[in-house]
């Protein structure tokens, strides 16, 4: 790859660089020259394809790329091969931005590669044919091979060194170079951004344009009071998703821990921002990795890289270890990574990469290209918003039709057609819906959920596909005891004294130290087992008092086990090891009893069937001998430890309650397959049928579309990447559903923010989780979701409803004044009359449908089609039925009035009150979208939607008796025989609606429907 890149225009080494070849965005030809000023200040090129912007001293060099803004794949194949190429140390090029940052080696011969020799670096790395693999086997953690890389080798990259480490001077001028040792974090949303969303939806933006009609026309009133619709609106979802953004932010206020350096060969505290490239840093048992390191030394060194490969056990550090090139993550014992734990022994590594370079930081740059779908509901309200707005349009253009044949002035057809656009947008749907999902929102932060949108708790009654992972969300990611074998013995193989002396064995031969809360320091496997033996009894304490230890011999990896030796009474030698190599040591049981080839394989055969859960499994024995060079001999067999990641209590209760539901779980791990088998049976992943595993090798030979095949029928995905996890959630999207995922690690970032729904552990995740995540559960529990999804299910029903309820009183309004303005002129409704229609009949009914709890079987149904629409056609030829009942009767009132008063004031509010009223009395019938379900005896059970109406019923004939009001609608009062007539046209829709879907007096019962989700 090198050589093509010299080949392609950069001069080799010692010889004469040419003027780069380019060809801009017209394709046409052109030469630059690259002679930029380097330091603070640069002097950008003018070629098109390729610009130098920056360039420091130090060999920092940022350029401006185009045609890389937008195309993550692309970025990633270009910093691939520019990782690669002679005379650069490191490559990040970012689809964010349309930018490529390099770092060059500043000690390569001819002082590194000249300006026209890295721009032609660049152009050749354009130019080259793509990569033929897919996003789903790219790894962000490409980059310099650290890993591969001799402890002397990566030395002189670094130009550090192993003993004295960097000077404080030298330290200071690589800061300066590389900046701060943060970890990037995604662009919170401003407070302006916040107040911007609010008003861009369709819905409101209709409200705004109609505010602009009534201004032209001279209805400033009107305008008025259309404007505090949509400012309430905003001032709901802005306070309620800034409260939510705050909650989160509080769980990511991480403190900076401190980290060892070696400083002008003096070991010293210094803060983990301060760490530079080169620095020499000094690492034990209990520390996080604050940068990428290359290990020189080590003394039993195992790291926790679970945050970053989703592996459970630690992994053994070696300085000396070969490794290959395009070894995976989790595949590279030479390195340490930002953001994993040290779990056990010590040791000494140079710092390769900080802040925006270490692979944290490159699987967070591949979460910023990730965009997450628009919320079901929200695109459902746009497209209805859109329908309403042409039916809008339809209704006016027939009315100045009309008024154009009758010779009416064009001032007064624009103040009609107002009317009649006020009437078509109904201007309860905004506050309605975004009430609706806040409300729903604060319910579930009280129950440890947080929100950061309002829209996603929508998505969450949506989802038809949950992906979890393992570790950290379904397994607590802790190691627990959870079988031993004592003995065996050839009579009773658990007798009471080989069971006593295997925790006492476990307590003694032990790093990890007693506390208050269970046990302290040391690696996960210590503190299991240390903890087992105290709940067995043993007395850590007094134990240790009575048989100090006197000596230790570590495990290594030639030797896998670990040796103590201790004086007082008691065995003098205590081993803890693989069971294989222990049992060689052993000659005889805990008793004494010879070990024949009988006992040996009882003893393996116990082993074998531990290991098979899976788990780890360790072996403990003891004996009076001294070792000789660490080797154990003539040693008595004490017995076995299994170890396991325990599943999250109420994990099998979540899944369970997942699949009632109709949503269909997906494990994606980054562990072994054995272990991912294990926890998905455990689970019931299948629910009873056989379950499919697509290990992380037959992923690499996918491309997208058969991945979306493979994925939709997959139940566990193992071994996969950060990038991996983010390819299976999208070929999920590409099928068309709605998909969550839930995670905890680094690992997780991309496909957490690609989701619909992501969703990060507040207690136990990192930051980056969290950050790009749109629901964090407080406290890890997942019961906790169950509430949650449920409660989306209940806001996207209540908003069908409410939505419903909206749109029928709304086209009735749209038929009454149609069928006024074709009957005659002047017998029009006035604009703010249906203003006021609409936000007395419309907004606190709509609220109050809304707020309605949860159906009985929310739970119990599966999760809508993906492309089931908010209305689906039956119920819009329902609701078209139900507004032309209303219509009706109104219209009665109207022609009546007509009869009576002729065109005016008396007759616009007979129309009014029965129009207004009859609206009140029709949203008690539309508490059910199913008609079978409507019980008259429960047409009163909802206490927000009665209050609703009582407060929305003293508004409608509020004006009656308030002359401004009735001045402001053109309204008169109305004698005995005018109201009677417009209360019976008021009470005539609901009686018609529930006559005709034929409700009953029957108990209702809640049909449950099977889910196939597998």
């Amino acid at each position: 790859m090198a050589g093509r890149i010299m080949r392609s225009g950069m001069a080799e080494p010692g010889g004469k660089a040419k003027p780069p070849r380019r060809v801009d965005a017209a394709g046409r030809d052109g030469t630059v020259s690259a002679t930029p000023r380097t330091g603070a200040h640069a002097v950008p090129q003018t070629a098109a394809s390729v610009t130098l912007v920056h360039r420091t001293p130090g060999g920092r060099v940022r350029l401006r790329v185009p045609a890389l803004r937008g195309r993550p794949e692309r970025a990633a194949t270009v910093e691939a091969r520019l990782s690669d190429a002679p005379g650069v140390r490191a490559a990040t090029a970012r689809a964010a931005s349309g930018s490529v940052i390099l770092h060059l080696d500043a000690r390569a011969r001819g002082g590194g590669l000249s300006d026209a020799e890295v721009v032609d670096a660049v152009e050749a790395a354009l130019a080259a044919p793509p990569e033929t693999r897919t996003a789903a086997t790219r790894a962000p953690e490409a980059g310099p091979a650290w890993h591969a890389f001799a402890v002397g080798e990566t030395l002189a990259r670094v130009a550090g060194d192993a003993t004295e480490g960097l000077s404080d001077e030298e330290a200071a001028t690589r800061r300066a170079r590389h900046g701060a040792n943060r970890l990037p974090t995604a662009a919170q949303r401003s407070q302006g951004a916040l107040v911007a969303e609010q008003f861009k939806s369709l819905p409101v933006a209709m409200l705004l344009g109609s505010a602009a009609v009534s201004v032209a026309t001279g209805g400033v009133a009107d305008a008025a009071a259309t404007i505090a619709v949509v400012l309430v609106n905003a001032a709901l979802g802005y306070v309620t998703e800034g409260q939510a953004e705050a909650s989160i932010g509080k769980l990511m206020d991480s403190s900076n821990e401190a980290v060892t350096v070696v400083r002008d060969g003096t070991p010293r505290e210094i803060a983990a921002r301060e760490l530079v490239p080169g620095d020499l840093i000094t690492v034990r048992a209990g520390r996080v990795m604050a940068a990428d390191a290359r290990v020189l030394a080590e003394d039993r060194l195992r790291v926790d890289e679970s945050a970053l490969t989703g592996e459970t056990q630690p992994v053994e550090k070696r300085a000396g270890a070969a490794v290959a090139p395009d070894a995976p993550l989790g595949g590279r014992p030479t390195m340490l990574h930002s953001g994993t734990l040290v779990a056990e022994g010590e040791g000494r590594a140079v710092v390769v990469a900080t802040g925006a370079e270490t692979v944290a930081a490159r699987i967070a740059q591949v979460s910023e290209s990730a965009v997450r779908p628009r919320a079901p509901v929200e695109a459902e309200l746009d497209r209805m918003g859109g329908l309403l707005a042409k039916l809008a349009f339809g209704a006016c253009g027939v009315f100045i039709g009309v008024g154009w044949m009758r010779g009416m002035s064009l001032a007064a057809m624009l103040k009609d057609a107002l009317a009649l656009a006020v009437a078509a947008v109904p201007e309860g749907l905004p506050v309605v819906a975004t009430t609706t999902m806040s409300l729903g929102l604060r319910r579930m932060e009280r129950r440890g959920v947080l929100v950061r949108r309002v829209d996603t708790v929508e998505s969450l009654g949506a989802l038809q596909i949950l992906c979890l992972d393992k570790t950290g969300t379904l397994t607590r990611n802790r190691l627990e005891v959870v079988e031993t074998v004592a003995g065996p013995h050839p009579d009773d193989p658990e007798v009471a004294g080989a069971r006593a002396m295997l925790m006492e064995a476990a307590a003694l031969n032990n790093a990890a130290e007693p506390g208050e809360a269970g046990a302290e320091g040391s690696s996960a496997t210590e503190r299991a087992l240390l903890e087992r033996a105290r709940a067995e009894g043993v007395e850590v304490a007094d134990l240790r008092a009575a048989r100090p230890m006197e000596d230790m011999h570590e495990r290594r990896p030639e030797r896998p086990y670990m040796v103590t030796l201790h004086e007082g009474e008691g065995p003098r030698v205590v081993v803890k090891g693989a069971p294989e190599t222990v049992l060689e040591q052993c000659a005889a049981l805990w008793d004494g009893t010879p070990l024949d080839a009988e006992l040996r394989a009882r003893i393996l055969a116990a082993n074998d069937r531990l290991a098979a859960r899976p788990a780890r499994v360790l072996a403990f024995a003891a004996g009076d001998t001294a070792p000789e060079d660490g080797v154990p001999r003539d040693m008595r067999w004490l017995g076995l430890m299994a170890m396991v990641d325990p599943i999250r209590p109420g994990a099998r209760d979540f899944i369970r309650a997942m699949h009632r539901a109709g949503v269909r779980t997906i494990m994606i791990t980054g562990d072994q397959s054995a272990t991912a088998e294990a926890i998905a049976r455990d689970l019931d992943l299948a629910q009873g049928g056989p379950l499919r595993i697509v290990d992380s090798p037959e992923i690499a030979s996918m491309d997208p579309e058969l991945l979306g095949g493979v994925a939709a029928r997959a139940h566990v995905f193992s071994r996969v990447s950060a990038t991996q996890k983010l390819a299976v959630v999208q070929a999920l999207q590409r099928s068309g559903a709605v998909v969550g995922m839930t995670g905890d690690g680094v690992n997780d970032g991309p496909a957490l923010k690609a989701a619909d729904v992501g969703i990060a552990m507040g207690a136990s995740g990192t930051d980056l989780a969290r950050d790009v995540a749109n629901v964090v559960i407080r406290d890890d529990e997942l019961e906790t979701l169950v509430e949650a999804v449920a409660q989306g299910r209940a806001v996207y029903r209540n908003i069908r409803r409410a939505l419903e309820f909206l749109i029928a009183t709304n086209l009735s309004e749209i038929l009454v004044g149609l069928v006024e303005a074709a009957h005659g002129p002047g017998e029009l409704e006035s604009p703010m009359e249906l203003l006021w229609i609409n936000l007395v009949s419309d907004v606190a009914p709509g609220l109050g449908l809304a707020l309605a709890d949860p159906d009985p079987d929310a739970m119990t149904r599966p999760p809508r089609a993906a492309d089931e629409a908010v209305i689906p056609p039956e119920h819009f030829r329902r609701m078209s039925i139900d507004a032309g009942t209303i219509a009706a009767a109104s219209l009665v009132s109207h022609f009546v009035g007509l009869a009576r008063f002729g065109p005016g004031p008396e007759t616009r509010g007979m129309t009014f009150l029965s129009l207004s009223l009859g609206q009140l009395a029709y949203a008690l019938t539309c508490q059910r979208s199913d008609p079978a379900h409507l019980r008259v005896r429960r047409l009163l059970d909802n206490p927000n939607l009665n209050g609703a109406l009582i407060a929305s019923g003293g508004l409608a004939v509020l004006p009656y008796f308030v002359p401004a009001l009735r001045r402001l609608l053109k309204i008169a009062p109305l004698d005995a025989g005018a109201m009677t007539v417009g209360l019976a046209g008021a009470a005539a829709p609901a009686g018609i609606v529930l006559a005709r879907r034929g409700v009953t007096l029957r108990p209702e019962t809640v049909e449950v429907r099977p889910c196939e989700t597998s």
